[in-house]
Order: structure tokens, then sequence, then C-alpha cells
């Protein structure tokens, strides 16, 4: 797991609790498909984001989130991260969006959405970005969702920041029409409690070691994951590959191995 704050929850309101965020340890029939049930656990509550790795094309497909009461549902899964994703690259694809206790600013009770044919457009452009973990450089995945509900206009916009391996060092959610409101934001707070799984794979092994050897004796100026610099001393030396070696083998409780 990683552990990350988020910042905002459903009714829009700044609550900065740390929490872990753990892919895929179960998993949800949601309209008779199976997707892996993501787990964001808070001192709050537990949030839940279902995705799927897609068999052919390789890619991740997001079917919607549950957050406190606030839950959102995309009747045809979407691409999340369409691979090989590189600066430049865009897609376009259309669903129906149902969401439930959505709390928007001026309303004073939640509301249902039910908005149809959606349409979703993503761009990935370049972005170096600050979190509380440190300064990554990352691929940004902005998907932009338009539609109308009883004639009313909606635009949500979905962010995703990638860092090395696929790691979402940020992410949020939130609307930009009728009226401003961000969903919920959270932000990659502690790399790894547990720094000599370089990978966070949950388990320490050849590849952790190989991560140490291909950069030994380099500077690691920034934040990044993997990170080889176990000790966070600056450069990847021999304490780095020492303190794999020691763990070497090693399985934690989040290991699908």
């Amino acid at each position: 797991p990683m552990v990350y704050t988020i910042t905002a929850d459903s009714d829009g309101q700044d609550i900065g609790k740390n929490g872990t965020f753990i892919f895929g340890d179960k998993n949800i029939i949601i309209d008779e498909v199976e997707f892996y049930d993501c787990t964001f656990e808070s001192p709050s509550n537990i949030s839940h984001f279902y995705f799927q790795i897609a068999p052919f094309a390789g890619d991740l497909l997001q079917k919607g989130f549950k957050i406190s009461k606030s839950e959102l549902k995309l009747a045809r899964a979407i691409i999340a991260i369409g691979y090989p994703i590189s600066p430049g690259n865009t897609w376009t694809e259309k669903t129906d969006l149902q969401a439930k206790n959505i709390q928007i600013p001026g309303l004073a009770m939640p509301i249902d959405l039910d908005i149809k044919n959606v349409t979703i457009k993503t761009r990935v452009s370049s972005q170096t970005i600050s979190v509380p973990a440190g300064v990554f450089d990352t691929l940004l995945l902005e998907s932009t969702y338009k539609g109308r509900w009883i004639g009313i206009p909606m635009t949500l916009i979905q962010r995703t920041w990638l860092s090395e391996d696929n790691i979402a060092v940020k992410r949020n959610f939130e609307f930009t029409s009728p009226s401003p409101l961000m969903i919920y934001e959270i932000q990659l707070s502690q790399l790894s409690t547990k720094p000599w799984d370089t990978n966070l794979d949950g388990i320490v092994n050849d590849q952790d070691l190989k991560n140490v050897l291909d950069n030994f004796g380099k500077p690691i100026t920034r934040v990044r994951l993997p990170n080889p610099d176990t000790d966070g001393n600056g450069i990847v030396d021999i304490t780095d590959l020492v303190s794999v070696g020691l763990h070497y083998g090693e399985k934690y409780a989040w290991s699908n191995q």
C-alpha cells in the first residue's frame, strides 16, 4: 500500500486525513462484471474505487467510486489509463453516469444525478508537481466529462498524475459546472513504510536488488518510485544494497503473492 492524504470529501470539506490506498485486495461484481475493489482507508471512513484490467488491450478501466455516502457509477466502464501512455495522447468515449448523494453548492440536500450520453475526452501531458511526499515528474491524465441533466449542462473533470511505474501520486475529481465542487482529492504523503521494498509490490526480491544495482552510485535528487535510495541519504550506495539484502524474501500483508 501507499499512504495518501485526502483533502476533500464529497461535501467539499477539507478534512486532511491520512489513509492507506490498496489496489484490488478484493473483487466486487457490478452490472454482472467483476472489478477490483481498491480501498482508501482513513480514520474517518473507507472509500472504494472500482477498476478492471482490459483483457486484450491491457488498459486500466474505471467503473466508479464510493466515498462516504456519495457514489458514482459509469454504466459502461471507461479507460482510466490507456497504454502505452505518452504526452500528446488523447482518446474519446461515451457512457452514462449515475451519481448518488452528491452535495451541490446552493442546494440544501444531496441529490441523485442520472446523466445520459456523457462524452469523456482524455488528454495526456507532462507536468512536475509537488505533493507531501516530494516533487515528481508526472504524466497528467485529464478526463473531461460533458453531459446534460434535466437540460442543465454538466461538466466534471478527473485528473490523475502518474509517476514512474504508473504510481498515482495525486488524483482529484470535481464539478466545474453548473457549480464548482471538489468531490475528492488525494495526494501521496508517504512513499513506503518498507523502503527496501523499492517498487512497493509487497515482496523484497530480485527486482528490488536490480533497482539498487541499476542506480548504484547515482545521486537521487528527487523523490521517485521505485526509489532505490532506501535510507534517503541522497545517493544509492552499499547501505541501500545491504538494506535490501537483509530483508530479502520478506512479504507484507498487502502482497498478492
